[in-house]
């Protein structure tokens, strides 16, 4: 006898937001609703629960169908995957050669070419840039080109090595990274401007829209704001003014928004917020048809073509080995977002010139994500999640309204020689580097869960790169979020040099284990973060005892740790203790409240606690001790 179904959802009352909101109200006891959101750059947040209600009214058109913010194709990646398509920036031509090599037999399918000095690969005219290529068949293998400076002349050479060798402009495919506002970004330079740059490469965009249509003549990149620290909005916002800019400008030499918009390959970084850069990539595709649309573009022409790349600024010198997940992470979510191509970047790169062993970990794990974990098999997986649906949304809006400010400037070229981007970088990465300071934004490896003896990976260093003169705000800088941190492990490093030893803290942990563990934890590694090596000791007879095995210790710092219903009791008496024998600083973990007044009389110079500036107290510490 054939059993019946069981449904058991339907024997219960649905429960409704308004009754979910009931009984978190309870929860919170007064704590107002704001504090389950989780702020965002760019003045967005995310709500602790997203239902149907939040998801757009009218579901998003299919993938493949404009304005593509599902997907530039019907099925997706699924028939053959994204593109692994590896940057490539070294300073020896030879050596990007070989590495080219073994990428392309090792399964990448197409290069991607950062080029010029000071920070690219040198190949001033076409006869580097064939010895460059020379491993890479251009009848089958995507090229695409990234410029340092001057964004014309790579372009044409391409062009001649395509001729030299016999490979009919038909069969090119990839981009000749003609990308004018880029340049002038990074460089802080474009000469004879915008309009005459992009009338010089009209022509071209015409002629190889029917001879060459697999190659697409402009490039927006967002390297260089990526790099200087751009939040996911300005990025996006930032890139389709770009784009609107360069089709106005070729429009005014005479080629139609359809024709170049067809033209134009978009290049954007991905950061560390996983579900906030693939709605970020989501939301790039409906923008940019959105904008195409505006300009008289046809519904193909809005087709965003995008290469993403793993961010530069999220990657860490100290504990270079935790690049790998955070690189997995952001390939990951490149893919998922739709990326066409990918590049993942080697581990070691923050370190200078990376190797073959790095590199091929980097491909690799593009690799699995394809090969084992099937990533091409889904299209468009984030689809109908009315998490990431909304978070679309959200960063489509807010990206929409700083692309109209930004347009109300006069366009992006205005923002760049106004100083006006140089501002609103600076404003970011100062709250930015509030946030790492203050270890709001945790850095694993660095500000968090630092390894004091780890070894160094030795790396070939990469020539110094010299930043343009520029009478104006530009060039943009780059910078990695965890630079404050490793400059204080990089002046412990060289105390070691000079000194034979680390600057050492005695942590004089109060009451039992149970009661210190874990404050005098949280201690050590706040103190190893500054490269301060703490030695932890525990059970004192009474304040004498802790102060003789202070002065064992050999230390000049002494950091007291415990509950905070001993420090009353201990913290004056043994401050003076400690200074009496020779510490140079006294710090107490935790927040003083209403004795700090007490306690600094006694002699404590400072306290260490979350929320603070942790950077700034271990600066002074480091003064402190001593170590420049």
């Amino acid at each position: 006898m054939a059993q019946e179904p069981l449904h058991i959802a339907s024997e219960f009352p649905a429960p409704s937001v308004e009754d979910w909101r009931r009984l978190v109200d309870k929860d919170l006891k007064g704590k107002p609703f704001s504090a389950l959101q989780s702020p965002l750059e760019g003045g967005l947040s995310l709500q602790p629960l997203y239902t149907q209600q939040d998801a757009a009214a009218a579901p998003p058109a299919p993938p493949g169908v404009a304005p593509y913010l599902r997907g530039t194709q019907a099925l997706g990646l699924t028939e053959g995957g994204w593109m692994v398509c590896q940057e490539y920036s070294e300073p020896d031509v030879a050596r990007a050669a070989e590495a080219i090599r073994t990428d392309l037999d090792r399964g990448a399918w197409g290069v991607w070419l950062h080029l010029g000095d000071p920070r690219g690969i040198p190949a001033p005219d076409a006869a580097a840039l064939r010895r460059l290529l020379a491993h890479a068949p251009l009848d089958t293998t995507p090229v695409h080109l990234e410029p340092e400076s001057d964004p014309l002349a790579s372009a044409w050479h391409l062009l001649d090595v395509a001729d030299q060798t016999g490979v009919a402009r038909a069969a090119l495919k990839g981009s000749l990274g003609v990308d004018p506002l880029g340049s002038l970004a990074r460089t802080g330079a474009l000469p004879g401007g915008l309009d005459a740059t992009l009338a010089q490469a009209a022509p071209r965009v015409t002629s190889l829209r029917e001879s060459a249509p697999g190659l697409r003549v402009l490039l927006v990149s967002t390297r260089a704001y990526a790099d200087a620290g751009a939040t996911s909005v300005h990025e996006l916002a930032w890139a389709i003014a770009t784009g609107i800019a360069y089709l106005r400008g070729l429009e005014r030499a005479g080629v139609s928004p359809d024709v170049s918009a067809r033209s134009i390959q978009f290049a954007m970084s991905v950061g560390g917020q996983f579900f906030p850069e693939i709605a970020r990539l989501r939301a790039a595709r409906l923008l940019w048809s959105k904008a195409v649309a505006a300009c008289g573009g046809s519904p193909e022409a809005q087709a965003m073509v995008l290469h993403a790349r793993t961010a530069s600024t999220t990657k860490t010198q100290r504990d270079p080995w935790v690049n790998i997940l955070r690189a997995t992470a952001e390939s990951f979510a490149a893919v998922v977002g739709g990326a066409d191509s990918v590049s993942t970047a080697p581990f070691d790169e923050p370190l200078g010139t990376p190797d073959a062993s790095a590199r091929r970990l980097a491909r690799n794990t593009q690799l699995i994500l394809r090969d084992e974990s099937s990533l091409n098999r889904v299209a468009d997986p984030a689809g109908g999640s009315y998490y990431l649906e909304q978070l679309t949304q959200d960063l489509a809006r807010a990206a929409w309204a700083e692309l109209r400010r930004i347009e109300a400037l006069g366009g992006m070229e205005q923002a760049l020689t106004s100083g006006d981007v140089t501002r609103v970088l600076t404003e970011t990465r100062a709250a930015r580097d509030k946030a790492v300071r203050t270890r709001k934004l945790p850095i694993v490896g660095v500000s968090e869960f630092p390894h004091l003896g780890e070894a160094p990976v030795q790396r070939e260093s990469r020539p110094t790169a010299t930043t343009p003169a520029a009478s104006g705000p530009l060039p943009l800088r780059p910078v990695r979020v965890a630079e404050s941190f490793e400059a204080l492990r990089d002046a412990s490093d060289r105390h070691v040099t000079a000194n034979g030893a680390r600057p050492k803290a005695f942590l004089a942990s109060l009451g039992t284990v149970a009661e210190h563990t874990t404050r005098s934890t949280w201690t050590a590694n706040v103190l190893a973060a500054g490269g301060i090596e703490p030695a932890d000791a525990h059970g004192f007879a009474d304040v004498a005892d802790a102060a003789e095995r202070f002065a064992a210790s050999g230390a000049t710092l002494a950091v007291i740790s415990g509950p905070d219903a001993l420090y009353p009791e201990w913290v004056p008496a043994l401050t003076a203790a400690l200074k009496a024998k020779g510490a140079r600083a006294v710090a107490v973990a935790g927040r003083p409240g209403d004795h700090e007044a007490a306690f600094r009389a006694a002699g404590v110079d400072a306290f260490l606690f979350a929320g603070a500036d942790l950077f700034a107290l271990l600066s002074s510490l480091h003064q402190q001790l001593g170590v420049a």
